[in-house]
């Protein structure tokens, strides 16, 4: 069996993995109480901004001007990453936090912008305050460095600056499930914004702690087509800015965003044209690795959005990789749907923007020091 052929019937069987989880956690329907669209900050900290424009929009790669290349710095560390993958990274207060598991330990945090190792914490197992599937979530309120969610039983935990872990009395909803799918961004401890599979597609949801209930509401539908009417057809990256009262969702399958005003519920959805149709057909065949991906990470700031772009198949970058430090492309967008730059980095991997926005964080799956940081230029 030559690699290619190893390496594809590898990645059919994590997708298919996957798939069976996710089937089996779309067999329950979570009731959703209907509340009123929120003022999610207080009023005399919402910024004036532009109203959004309504509609669809057709857009090109010409509207980011000319494309940037950027070449990373490396950064050795103390820890011996002996693979980066499924990493996610926050850039918070001159610290990175960083999950990506170190022998028993699910995450590390770094100094920024020295990377000097500080610890590793979050115990990986299945008893109380451990974690299996965790993801990291953005505290907008600054009151932790992050939230995190741990997909196995869809608990809510705050990492403090201490780096000492406090799980919220947060439920997300009433019904234990297999496995949750939930992509989180926090407001407050008690107010967050997600994604989450429902039937025939995504939806974007709000959700506000109030005397020890959870009152949720449906904000967004992410479903388009006729011609895909299941969950994994609606796979992307979510982000949010509770200032400008903005979401943004960015489709993994098709190349095409959705900005939402959280207010007014309006919607302005950006399309690309490419020439590969996206495949139609049931969640195996959206999954299969011979399918080009677009989107498929995202860092939601104060003042942008930036979102990993790919533009190939998995196993069109698989070969890359194998071949090559590979490379990946960063889309910029302002918060009214505008697209801003477009940067090629010289590494595959996972990211993040620091708070200043003016340096990339990769976490690059090909070097030995996974590391990279790259300086944006002003503009």
């Amino acid at each position: 069996m030559n690699a290619d052929v190893k390496m594809r019937n590898q990645i059919v069987i994590l997708l298919l993995t996957y798939v069976l989880f996710s089937c089996r956690q779309n067999s329950d329907k979570t009731e959703q109480q209907s509340i009123q669209i929120p003022e999610f900050v207080e009023s005399s900290q919402v910024e004036t901004f532009p109203p959004l424009e309504e509609g669809e929009y057709p857009v090109s790669e010409k509207d980011f001007g000319e494309m940037i290349e950027l070449i990373g710095t490396s950064h050795p560390v103390e820890p011996i990453f002996f693979k980066v993958t499924e990493c996610e990274m926050i850039a918070r207060d001159s610290i990175l936090i960083v999950k990506n598991q170190n022998n028993t330990e699910m995450f590390m945090a770094f100094s920024l912008p020295d990377f000097k190792f500080i610890k590793s914490f979050g115990t990986f197992g299945r008893g109380p305050g451990e974690f299996q599937y965790p993801g990291l979530v953005k505290d907008e309120s600054g009151q932790y460095l992050c939230f995190i969610y741990e997909k196995a039983n869809n608990k809510l935990s705050a990492l403090t600056r201490d780096f000492e872990i406090i799980e919220l009395p947060v439920v997300l909803q009433k019904r234990e499930k297999t496995f949750n799918d939930k992509q989180l961004y926090g407001i407050s401890s008690c107010e967050f914004l997600y994604v989450e599979s429902v039937p025939k597609g995504k939806a974007i949801f709000f959700t506000k702690s109030e005397n020890d209930t959870m009152n949720t509401a449906l904000i967004k539908n992410l479903a388009f087509s006729d011609k895909h009417k299941n969950w994994a057809a609606y796979i992307g990256d979510f982000g949010v800015n509770g200032k400008k009262q903005r979401a943004v969702f960015a489709y993994k399958y098709f190349k095409r965003l959705i900005f939402t005003d959280l207010e007014s519920g309006i919607s302005k959805t950006l399309v690309f044209h490419v020439p590969a149709e996206t495949k139609k057909g049931d969640a195996v065949s959206m999954l299969d690795p011979s399918n080009i991906t677009h989107y498929w990470g995202m860092s939601s700031n104060d003042k942008f959005v930036y979102v990993l772009y790919s533009g190939r198949t998995p196993v069109d970058v698989s070969r890359e990789n194998n071949k090559s430090s590979g490379y990946i492309y960063v889309e910029k967008f302002d918060w009214n749907g505008n697209p801003v730059s477009k940067y090629k980095l010289d590494h595959w991997g996972y990211f993040c923007i620091n708070e200043q926005e003016n340096t990339i964080y990769l976490a690059s799956v090909t070097d030995e020091h996974p590391f990279k940081s790259y300086n944006l230029p002003e503009e």
